[in-house]
């Protein structure tokens, strides 16, 4: 689905957005390229302009380097044309009204192990396989009715039920988005992030370090949702993983 002009604005306007990712949830939109979709390049077209190009390194994320430059977001996505928020490493982008190239710091240092070595935590406490509703993958959308791929799971929850950090890791989304409601993502280093979706509230705020089992939020019915549940989503280098083969 293509990020319009107007959404990019929007989503700037609450200042927080992973550059690494932007959800995908069981309400079927997928602003996110999935492990189906293809990858996110910049216009050819922007050769020149009012600004410079900046070239992505591995683990820098769109949000640092509008931060770094002094820039918003919504510029850099309109001045690149962007359709979504995942950005690649060699990938470049035109940063408008500037004059200098800037060193970018990163989020978490990007070990180059695999950050899915081990198990995740559950995000509701005492909650087990038994209650995912929805599981990852193929399925039909509870809403509209049509096949699509779920990019996570759905996992039964009371409203108000705290919602806790999968994993150690730092917040690099928290707020709405259309179709998902109030969201939180974590990033928790070697280019894994978890995203938390349809919560009532967020308990975190953008660049917050959490712990494993930490409160980030509370289940609720925001965005498009059929009920009150917690839908959870492992990312890896971009791509959409089954939760629950990193889950105990």
């Amino acid at each position: 689905m293509r990020i319009t002009h107007s959404q990019a604005r929007g989503i700037a306007m609450i200042t927080v957005l992973s550059a690494i990712v932007v959800l995908t949830g069981s309400a079927g939109c997928t602003p996110l390229t999935s492990s189906r979709g293809r990858e996110v390049t910049s216009s050819p077209s922007l050769v020149s302009g009012d600004g410079i190009h900046h070239t992505v390194r591995a683990g820098e994320t769109l949000w640092r380097i509008s931060k770094t430059y002094g820039v918003s977001v919504s510029e850099v996505v309109e001045a690149n044309d962007l359709e979504s928020y995942i950005i690649q490493p060699g990938q470049k982008l035109l940063i408008p009204g500037v004059s200098e190239k800037r060193e970018v710091p990163k989020a978490l240092a990007d070990t180059g192990g695999n950050a899915l070595d081990a198990d995740l935590a559950w995000p509701l406490a005492g909650r087990g396989r038994g209650s995912v509703t929805s599981g990852f993958g193929p399925r039909r959308h509870p809403i509209r009715k049509t096949e699509d791929f779920h990019k996570g799971i759905d996992i039964d929850g009371a409203r108000e039920e705290r919602v806790l950090a999968a994993a150690a890791g730092e917040i690099v989304f928290a707020g709405k988005m259309t179709g998902y409601g109030t969201v939180v993502m974590i990033d928790h280093g070697n280019r894994l992030i978890t995203v938390y979706a349809h919560l009532s509230r967020a308990a975190v705020k953008l660049e917050n370090r959490v712990t494993t089992g930490q409160t980030i939020g509370y289940v609720g019915t925001s965005g498009t949702s059929t009920g009150s549940h917690l839908h959870f989503e492992v990312r890896h280098r971009g791509r959409a993983v089954d939760p629950l083969d990193y889950l105990p």
